[in-house]
């Protein structure tokens, strides 16, 4: 069955894409971030009256999708007829099933979805002593660095209510009494957490600071016994990660419609 949710079953789609916490990232953020994101979310239940599926609409024009197992794809693709849409942004292993079915005018390759399956060993020089825990008077620095390396990112607002929260943390590294490399972890539950907002300041690209930063706080997330994901569209990152021992399984793609 196909219908569309209300508000005050949210908390049972949180849960729902809570399952899969690499591939839900953004429409977690979207539902979480204490703003009306979503115009219209809608479900399909299964004969056990369990989700299986949801299509989101977001008030400026894309839409998300993530399913579980087999969905109705005749009847999202009906849905999404009858919605006005610029674009479908969504991990291709279930989206790429929308493709030929007349929605779409073109469809490009995004970021890249991995977990980590073993952590690396990367470093060629020790400096984890130099890692210090992110502090919420240490934001405007990070977002400053954020500003220089990223064309969009989380405000200082929705950093500042991670940390207060416990729903993330942050390490960071300081060269010459400044932030020069940051880590942070977000959406932290028992059993995983997302690495998020990895970034070094220009001035101190290409010393390892980054990736120490990451290994760092993968250690101590791992300590714990979270699996670990993170979302990356910068190819450079993308060898690190791997030398971390992040592996990719899926990727997000954006249907552009006509």
């Amino acid at each position: 069955m196909i219908r569309e949710i209300l508000e005050e079953e949210y908390g049972e789609v949180l849960e729902f894409i809570n399952q899969d916490p690499g591939r839900n990232y953004f429409i977690r953020l979207g539902l979480e971030n204490g703003k009306k994101v979503y115009e219209k979310l809608i479900g399909e239940w299964d004969h056990e009256q369990r989700l299986k599926a949801v299509l989101f609409r977001r008030k400026l024009g894309n839409l998300q999708f993530y399913a579980k197992g087999d969905f109705d794809i005749e009847g999202f693709v009906g849905c999404m007829r009858e919605l006005e849409f610029k674009a479908l942004i969504g991990p291709a292993s279930y989206c790429d099933q929308f493709l030929g079915k007349g929605l779409f005018a073109s469809a490009h390759e995004g970021a890249i979805i991995a977990k980590l399956a073993a952590l690396g060993q990367t470093m060629e020089y020790p400096i984890s002593e130099e890692i210090e825990i992110l502090k919420i008077q240490d934001l405007d620095e990070v977002a400053t660095i954020y500003e220089k390396v990223f064309t969009g990112f989380s405000s200082k607002a929705v950093m500042e209510e991670r940390l207060n929260s416990g729903r993330g943390r942050g390490l960071c590294i300081r060269r010459n009494g400044k932030i020069a490399a940051v880590a942070q972890s977000e959406f932290e539950m028992e059993t995983s957490a997302l690495i998020v907002g990895v970034a070094t300041d220009p001035e101190y690209q290409g010393k390892g600071l980054g990736t120490a930063c990451v290994k760092a706080l993968c250690d101590q997330l791992l300590k714990e016994g979270k699996d670990l994901y993170l979302q990356y569209d910068n190819m450079d990152a993308g060898r690190i990660y791997e030398r971390l021992g992040f592996r990719a399984f899926d990727q997000v793609k954006h249907y552009v419609g006509f």
